[in-house]
């Protein structure tokens, strides 16, 4: 039988709205797409990026159950909304300016935290600024998920998908020592590059001390967020995940953290008060669609459950 048919077993995309989220329930997640990838191209990336959003929603309607008899979690309990897509005809600045309005609207509304996949990993230098911009007065902390620094210059003055944490230290205020660097890869990472981060007081938690350590990875991640600030921002670049479980990405890694401590991640992101947005990205169909879709669909429907956790947490 299929699903649809079936009022015993309803799964995410029986419960997705695609109205705003306006605070009926005590939290929400909205989902929101980047179609965009010139950043990747303008970083001499291949690009396919811009298929992310679409992709990821011809398959998470029959994925997740919305009752989850494992993690004891009703995601019934929280909303979960589809608001569409930045409208992809715009050039990528533009683009930015809309997506910057639309995630600090999104961040206006309580209870509700933005997931918004892309497209390159130039988004998270408008949805950074956005959350800085509307946490006046208190502190926020940023974690970068990702096998790459993505501190890079401009290019002829351009921003890039390599850039987009710079731009947050240099044009939108975010404090260098609340800024962290996850599961980076030092055979990826300019030494350049690295400098300019740690003499800023940034820090970088390699992937190969993440292996070293005796704690879970989602242990040290949980950690992190516990001291980065009042508010924290969490971006995930797919490509910080090993390319045998992530091989639709436009820079396939290696080697990489497991899909398994990419969803216990995204779990304990929803999970944990402190988060107030969420971004992945870098997720390219044209690569591969259908394994890393499942895969980002899933670190969706973990992110909600973590969301509806985090609502039954409060309320002990």
């Amino acid at each position: 039988n299929n699903h649809e048919t079936m009022t015993d077993d309803p799964r995410l995309g029986d419960i997705i709205t695609h109205e705003e989220p306006v605070g009926q329930k005590p939290a929400a997640v909205a989902l929101l797409g980047f179609p965009y990838d010139e950043g990747v191209s303008r970083n001499g990336g291949r690009t396919g990026a811009r298929e992310g959003p679409s992709t990821l929603r011809t398959l998470y309607k029959r994925m997740g159950t919305v009752v989850n008899p494992e993690y004891d979690i009703d995601l019934r309990t929280i909303g979960v909304h589809d608001v569409g897509d930045i409208d992809p005809d715009h050039p990528l600045e533009e683009a930015h300016s809309r997506l910057r309005a639309r995630v600090s609207n999104l961040l206006s509304i309580k209870g509700v935290v933005p997931f918004v996949v892309g497209g390159g990993n130039d988004q998270s230098f408008p949805n950074g600024s956005a959350l800085i911009e509307s946490c006046e007065g208190q502190s926020v902390g940023v974690i970068n998920i990702d096998a790459h620094l993505d501190v890079r210059p401009l290019k002829e003055g351009k921003t890039h998908s390599g850039s987009p944490f710079r731009q947050l230290m240099e044009e939108s205020g975010l404090e260098p020592q609340r800024f962290v660097e996850f599961a980076a890869q030092g055979n990826q990472c300019s030494a350049t590059h690295v400098k300019y981060l740690t003499e800023k007081g940034g820090k970088i938690h390699w992937l190969s001390s993440l292996r070293s350590s005796d704690r879970p990875v989602v242990q040290v991640f949980r950690e992190i967020i516990d001291h980065l600030g009042d508010n924290v921002f969490v971006s995930f670049d797919i490509d910080a995940i090993s390319g045998a479980d992530c091989p639709g990405v436009s820079a396939v890694g290696t080697i990489g953290i497991t899909a398994q401590e990419a969803l216990d991640i995204c779990y304990a992101a929803g999970r944990h008060p402190k988060v107030r947005l969420f971004d992945l990205s870098e997720y390219n169909p044209q690569v591969e669609a259908y394994r890393t879709g499942r895969l980002v669909a899933n670190m969706f429907y973990f992110f909600s459950m973590g969301l509806a956790q985090r609502i039954k947490d409060g309320k002990k």
